[in-house]
């Protein structure tokens, strides 16, 4: 049997970077997912007469030590008068109530009102089905990977806001 001349072998060239149009659609289907997630959970908590946004302030303000509108708007993404109408609206359906810090009574807080002591765990279970079926079908390689990648993204998103 005749052998293969052994060619020399290309070296490997480094890829080159993302494209534009590549950039665009990546911006383009995070911007869809988060739109279909946000859907999705909006549906599952309007039984509970709040948005998915609501409902990651009550969580939030149940994890943090001394829960701010400003430190807890900057986790939510949304700016101060965003914040200002979502605790209005969670202030109302007595789900949250404004306090003082008591470290420093210049700052306002969070606080959990009745009704959300009875709701809160509920919420949970929600966002894990959202994230089991937007999982669905990954291994557990596939999801390291995009996790490792979302953080890149969202710290690249990051620097975007800072300029």
């Amino acid at each position: 049997m005749p052998t293969r001349p052994s060619w020399p072998q290309k070296p490997e060239r480094p890829q080159p970077p993302a494209d534009v149009r590549d950039e665009e659609a990546v911006s383009t289907l995070v911007f869809h997912l988060g739109r279909e997630l946000r859907t999705a959970l909006d549906r599952r908590f309007e039984n509970h007469g709040i948005t998915s946004q609501q409902a990651a302030l009550l969580l939030l303000s149940r994890l943090l030590r001394e829960p701010s509108p400003m430190r807890m708007a900057r986790r939510l993404g949304t700016d101060a008068a965003g914040m200002t109408r979502l605790l209005d609206r969670l202030e109302r359906k007595q789900f949250i109530a404004r306090g003082v810090s008591p470290d420093d009574r210049r700052l306002v807080v969070v606080e959990l009102g009745p009704r959300s002591k009875r709701l809160l765990p509920r919420l949970i279970p929600e966002f894990r089905w959202a994230e089991k079926g937007l999982l669905d079908g990954f291994n557990k390689t596939e999801v390291d990977d995009l996790n490792k990648v979302l953080r890149r993204l969202l710290q690249n998103a990051r620097r975007l806001n800072e300029s």
